[in-house]
């Protein structure tokens, strides 16, 4: 009967531990294959008038990059304090090739957090502090994701809630997605700055079938001049 009981204890420590409810860094260095899609108006001569209807379609890679270096500066007690969060590095195509850049609009040292998680947490949301296998990305209300259209970097923006979705297997990711909500556009069309709506559409890929010109590696951690903090 004992050895029954310590069974029990054992398989219930291992699903605590692989219960897919909370992940760390093994979204680091993952890759997804994100399709963005936008259509409305151009602005006529003034900001407030309409002129030629528009869209754009385009796909970009998105890797998520772990980030402790602001958690590991100004830990629990400290004043602010930071936590782990991910950023999220952009490819998209210029001519035949690829062009990558992390955009500066945003990020863990401002109101927004471009990434899964802001590493600045308000009183109204200390208790979130993980990483869920479903939440949210960006929460719309000024929150962009910004894409690479026509050889543009950040000329593709997506003001929309976006939702993560991961599924796994004995713990391992199998599959993610990330789909957009409420999708409100600005992009570049060629002919000036459009405005209407847009969807997001993205899904885990293998780093093997990155098309060639897109390093597979994990890419380093862009923030890593860490705001000002006063230690425990």
């Amino acid at each position: 009967m004992k050895n029954l009981y310590c069974l029990v204890t054992i398989i219930g420590l291992c699903m605590i531990f692989t219960a897919p409810l909370a992940f760390g860094q093994d979204l680091h260095g993952q890759w997804f294959q994100v399709t963005y899609s936008a259509k409305g108006y151009l602005s006529g001569n003034n900001y407030f008038s309409v002129a030629d209807q528009v869209s754009v379609k385009t796909v970009n890679y998105l890797q998520f990059v772990y980030n402790d270096l602001w958690s590991t500066a100004c830990p629990a007690g400290s004043d602010p304090q930071f936590y782990p969060f991910y950023e999220i590095h952009v490819w998209y195509p210029v001519g035949a090739g690829w062009e990558h850049y992390v955009s500066e609009y945003v990020g863990p040292h401002s109101d927004h957090c471009f990434g899964i998680l802001c590493p600045y947490k308000e009183e109204w949301v200390v208790a979130e502090k993980t990483f869920l296998d479903k939440q949210f990305v960006t929460l719309g209300h000024g929150d962009w994701l910004r894409f690479g259209v026509g050889g543009i970097p950040e000329s593709g923006g997506a003001d929309a809630v976006t939702i993560l979705n991961i599924k796994r297997k004995g713990g391992v990711i199998k599959s993610a997605t990330l789909n957009s909500y409420g999708c409100s556009s600005e992009f570049t069309a060629g002919d000036g700055w459009a405005l209407g709506s847009c969807t997001i559409k993205g899904k885990l890929i293998k780093p093997k079938k990155l098309p060639d010109g897109i390093d597979p590696a994990a890419a380093a951690p862009h923030f890593t001049v860490v705001d000002a903090c006063v230690g425990p």
